[in-house]
């Protein structure tokens, strides 16, 4: 049972790992990458990953580069450059903070807005697929119990 099982369990000499583990792996994986034919769909040379920094944006415009570094949990280098990437579509703008000149502020442009808000429709309909069986309690579960593994993890 996935409830019971720790990480590492040794039956019959077998090294069992819990499956929770890697159900939320391939899941986040196998919605990347629908996310991304679907973006090579709309003939764009996004990458999943950008999208995430898109996301991180409309809800905080303005924020510093380090700050997307930590809520997306990628490291500086890799959110560097995915946000050069969404320069040269022009999708975000980087400028200097007005109070600290040694940092950066990521802004979103209008056409990135309208680009992300064209792709929402679109995560949309992936999510409301993988969900389509699932009741709206099991789901609310699901959510609860997700958010208290990673709030226990992001300490």
């Amino acid at each position: 049972m996935v409830a019971n099982a720790t990480l590492f369990t040794l039956t019959n000499n077998a090294l069992i790992i819990d499956p929770l583990l890697f159900l939320t792996i391939r899941f986040g994986r196998l919605v990347a990458n629908i996310m991304q034919q679907r973006l090579n769909q709309e003939e764009q040379h996004l990458m999943g990953p950008h999208m995430g920094i898109l996301w991180d944006l409309m809800q905080h415009d303005g924020v510093r580069q380090q700050d997307l570094a930590i809520s997306s949990l990628k490291d500086k280098a890799t959110i560097t450059r995915s946000v050069r990437v969404l320069e040269q579509e022009e999708f975000v703008l980087r400028a200097p903070d007005p109070i600290d000149k040694r940092t950066k502020r990521i802004y979103l442009t209008a056409k990135g807005r309208r680009f992300f808000l064209r792709m929402v429709p679109t995560t949309h309909q992936i999510m409301e697929e993988a969900k389509s069986t699932i009741s709206a309690q099991d789901l609310e579960t699901c959510a609860e119990v997700l958010q208290k593994m990673y709030n226990n993890l992001n300490k």
